[in-house]
């Protein structure tokens, strides 16, 4: 493979071949601020593309300059001497949005002189400078079927002791189930529903 070098150059929002197997995605209100940067700031990063226009980083920015200016709107562009293999453009998008960039320094950070609403606004999400979570995971499903499922748990757990073998072989009898050695729990009265067959009279592997 021939060593690759870039230049810079001009294209219309229109011109671009976006690939398919991009991983990246936005939401709303990033896409907005998306605007609201090429608004107030211009084009400060450029978008980064193939020979044949194939797109390998801006699909974002892309989708939505289209939407808000039309594909005759002019970007600046950063052109590949060569198209990249499968494998270096897949290389080339982690490195450029996980593998090869920083991290935010929060004690710097928290030295500037402005609001934490002033970075929420921005785009830094409050969760990462509390050191929460990303997802409740709980909030997030709740209402939907998948979530809302019956309790197949057990309405009440008891230990049962037996002073003898005799003691375990009769109580089996009592509840017409077989317990051996290895089985670690029963339920009284035995399962019959096939869809909750795990639930049954279980021994150890």
């Amino acid at each position: 493979m021939s060593k690759i070098t870039w230049t810079n150059e001009q294209r219309k929002l229109g011109d671009f071949v976006l690939w398919e197997s991009n991983p990246r995605q936005i939401r709303q209100e990033q896409a907005g601020r998306l605007n609201q940067s090429l608004s107030e700031f211009g084009q400060p990063e450029m978008i980064v593309i193939g020979p044949n226009n194939e797109v390998y980083n801006g699909h974002q920015r892309i989708k939505t300059w289209l939407t808000e200016h039309g594909p005759d709107f002019m970007v600046d562009v950063r052109v590949s001497s060569r198209p990249l293999t499968e494998r270096e453009r897949q290389k080339l998008t982690v490195f450029l949005h996980e593998g090869a960039t920083g991290e935010w320094n929060w004690d710097e950070l928290a030295n500037w002189d402005i609001e934490v609403e002033d970075l929420v606004d921005w785009g830094i999400e409050e969760y990462k400078m509390l050191g929460k979570p990303e997802i409740d995971y709980d909030e997030m499903w709740k209402g939907m079927p998948e979530f809302e499922q019956d309790d197949l748990g057990a309405f009440k757990t008891i230990k049962v002791h037996f002073a003898t073998q005799k003691d375990v072989e009769d109580f089996a009898g009592l509840v017409q189930q077989i317990i051996t050695d290895k089985t670690k729990y029963i339920w009284y009265p035995k399962l019959e529903n096939m869809n909750l067959k795990e639930f049954e009279c279980q021994d150890e592997s």
